[in-house]
């Protein structure tokens, strides 16, 4: 006889959301939980304690990565694992990368407490500074894991103020080993971060890739001069160079297609005086995008710009690229696995494409990989205004669950 698919407890999983949220509380009911800080060992803390209460072991890799294993009935046999992040932004929300860390824990209650067998193990994981707020760029514990991290490079990690990724890792208590087993499929559920599962009335996505970013640093240089001696047509000005730069990115690169990102994030404006026409000014650029040749296109476009309007301020520019994260595609048969299960479900969903870089682009290196999203209030995240309604939470970790039992399988 078929076993029926046991259902989450959406409370359960919901108080979990709530209880997790205490921890490095914010006062407009959001959460500061930074990589490898204080808040963040005790979420660590509190999510082992959870997972040994359901009968999962606990196992930390050289990463600062925990896993939690509930073993099948093949040991041996390559496991599936989902999850996500317990790392915030600075004033981040409740349930970006939580939920998906939570609802892994949700989907390993339910099984325990149906006494529920799988054939392969399985495993939910809390991966180490997806954020990347302390140490930039993140996804540090799954590329990492994805062996995308040299030793050289992660001994060079570092917070501003000097501290070490490593020796905050061994300051918390979550330097570990890595552990022996191989990874047959990995699920990330998360919420959008976007609007268009609200705008569609719908409380789940099948995410089938994700778009490319590439972050530049634009510096421009001019010379700085008294602000009241030095006439307009005689000056230098990095700051005004720099405005320029930015207006004709955003028009000709929305010319160029209407569904690109292009963001300015940082400023920085040398020497800061407010009676100096500034000689130095640096910015950021995020530029983001599903295709790799619209990208190369924009990447062009940009080293373009900056010299066209740095040089009509009578000034020079220096454009790098600090970051690159080519787009991503999932593995079709966990895509269409996804989908499956939703429609069976009698769910409705649509497929798209993630916005935002995930966990999930490092394990598509390694193992089969797909997301489920779940739909969040505005569109809003990287904010305490960040919210999801719980019956969507409960929707996306039921999914969750019906995937990992499907793909946990030996045929």
């Amino acid at each position: 006889m078929k076993q029926e698919t046991p259902r989450i407890d959406s409370q359960r999983l919901w108080e979990s959301l709530e209880d997790m949220a205490c921890i490095g509380a914010l006062p407009s009911g959001g959460c500061r939980r930074l990589s490898l800080s204080d808040e963040d060992q005790a979420a660590r803390d509190v999510f082992a304690e959870w997972c040994r209460e359901a009968g999962c072991e606990m196992h930390v890799d050289g990463f600062g990565n925990q896993f939690a294993v509930r073993t099948g009935r093949v040991p041996n046999a390559p496991l599936v694992l989902f999850g996500s992040h317990l790392d915030t932004q600075p004033n981040g929300g409740r349930y970006d990368g939580i939920y998906g860390v939570l609802a892994g824990l949700e989907l390993m209650r339910t099984l325990a407490v149906n006494g529920v067998e799988t054939d392969r193990s399985l495993a939910v994981v809390n991966w180490t500074n997806e954020e990347g707020v302390r140490f930039s760029p993140g996804l540090t514990g799954s590329k990492g894991f994805a062996g995308a991290i040299s030793e050289e490079e992660l001994g060079a990690l570092k917070t501003p103020e000097g501290a070490s990724f490593l020796s905050e890792l061994e300051r918390i208590g979550y330097l570990g080993r890595p552990p022996a087993f191989k990874v047959a499929s990995y699920f990330e559920a998360h919420i959008e971060q976007g609007p268009i599962l609200e705008a569609a009335e719908l409380s789940v996505g099948v995410v089938n890739g994700v778009q490319g970013v590439r972050w530049f640093e634009v510096v421009v240089t001019g010379a700085d001069r008294h602000a009241g001696t030095t006439p307009m047509s005689m000056r230098a000005d990095s700051y005004m160079a720099s405005a320029r730069i930015a207006l004709a990115v955003r028009e000709r690169l929305l010319a160029l297609t209407p569904d690109i990102r292009v963001t300015i994030g940082r400023v920085d404006v040398k020497p800061g005086s407010v009676n100096t026409v500034p000689g130095e000014t640096t910015f950021s650029i995020d530029l983001r995008h599903p295709s790799t040749e619209i990208l190369d296109e924009a990447e062009a476009l940009i080293k373009a710009l900056a010299t066209q309007e740095a040089t009509a301020e009578a000034c020079a520019v220096r454009t790098v690229r600090t970051f690159n994260l080519p787009p991503v595609r999932f593995n079709a048969g966990c895509v269409e696995l996804v989908a499956s299960m939703a429609q069976a479900a009698s769910l409705p969903t649509i497929e798209m494409v993630s916005g935002a870089m995930h966990d999930a682009c490092a394990l598509s290196t390694v193992a089969p990989t797909a997301m489920i999203f779940t739909a969040c209030r505005g569109g809003i995240s990287h904010s305490e205004d960040e919210f999801a309604e719980p019956e969507d939470l409960a929707a996306g970790c039921q999914l969750l669950l019906d995937v990992v039992l499907s793909a946990a399988r030996i045929v």
